[in-house]
């Protein structure tokens, strides 16, 4: 039994980190190597690695077999281990944030087409495309009114939506266009 508590040094026990965390750490490489793996050709394209990572996560999605992918993955988080994996983390956040804004994007034009459509939220199709046109002043206003006028008949008589679909990407193309110009 230690009478003195001065004898523990609180300093040694913060030195090294716990077993705990270095599985947390252990988890999120393997993740990291997850997440490359389900990239596409593009997009992982973007993202800095060295031949010998872009060669396991190639073999990684080749493997089907469970037990051997599971293998596969830990030797692709081995190979991550060794490499500075900040600038991998920021080009797969700037791919995620990409995406996020393009999920946005595709909301806002789904929103677009059905206050179009004369949706509950709008039930005056045509005060949609005075306020549509007002806020995207760029757009074909006639091929929109025609598009909208075949659409909103199209729903009316139960047909096939093609015209909605097209009322969809002309909505689509005035919105990144909006986007995409300079302010």
């Amino acid at each position: 039994m230690i009478d003195d508590e001065s004898d523990f040094d609180d300093d040694n026990f913060d030195l090294e980190p716990s077993k705990s965390q270095l599985k947390r750490d252990a988890h999120a490489v393997r993740d990291l190597g997850s997440e490359l793996a389900s990239l596409g050709a593009a997009e992982r394209a973007r993202v800095p690695l060295p031949e010998d990572v872009v060669d396991a996560i190639e073999e990684l999605n080749r493997t089907t077999k469970n037990g051997a992918r599971k293998r596969q993955l830990g030797w692709l988080a081995k190979r991550l281990r060794k490499i500075d994996i900040e600038p991998v983390e920021a080009a797969l956040e700037g791919i995620r944030q990409a995406a996020r804004a393009n999920t946005q994007t595709l909301h806002l034009v789904e929103q677009w087409r059905d206050r179009l459509l004369g949706d509950e939220d709008q039930p005056n199709p045509k005060l949609a495309l005075t306020e549509f046109l007002d806020r995207y002043p760029h757009a074909d206003r006639q091929s929109l009114r025609q598009l909208q006028r075949s659409a909103v008949k199209e729903k009316t008589e139960a047909k096939p939506p093609k015209s909605a679909r097209l009322l969809f990407k002309a909505v689509r193309d005035a919105v990144n266009f909006e986007a995409e110009s300079p302010r």
